[in-house]
């Protein structure tokens, strides 16, 4: 049987969610770097709340759209983190992901 509606997978089939997909890699490469520099700054990326906040230059990520959203624009520039190793290529793919699909929590 020959379904016509063939369907697309998604790079990701399940929702990704920020406690489980993105919290994580926020926490190895971008909490301790920034540190109170950032907060100062009105940055604070510990939580999901405060990243939707942003701080002086404006929320970090902008929902469903990664290519306005500063943080990964510096992450996939390796600005972000500005010590240490630099994002996998799958852990921007997942953050683009999140950020495409609504940043949901």
């Amino acid at each position: 049987h020959n379904n016509s509606q063939s369907k697309v997978q998604p790079l990701f089939s399940k929702t990704l969610k920020y406690s489980t997909n993105i919290q994580p890699i926020l926490d190895k490469h971008c909490i301790e770097c920034p540190g109170l520099e950032a907060i100062e700054a009105g940055l604070d990326l510990r939580t999901l709340k405060s990243i939707l906040n942003g701080g002086e230059s404006g929320p970090p990520i902008i929902k469903n759209k990664p290519n306005e959203s500063l943080l990964l624009e510096l992450i996939e520039d390796q600005i972000m983190p500005p010590e240490g190793a630099p994002l996998r290529k799958k852990q921007i793919k997942r953050l683009r992901s999140w950020i495409s699909s609504g940043a949901s929590a």
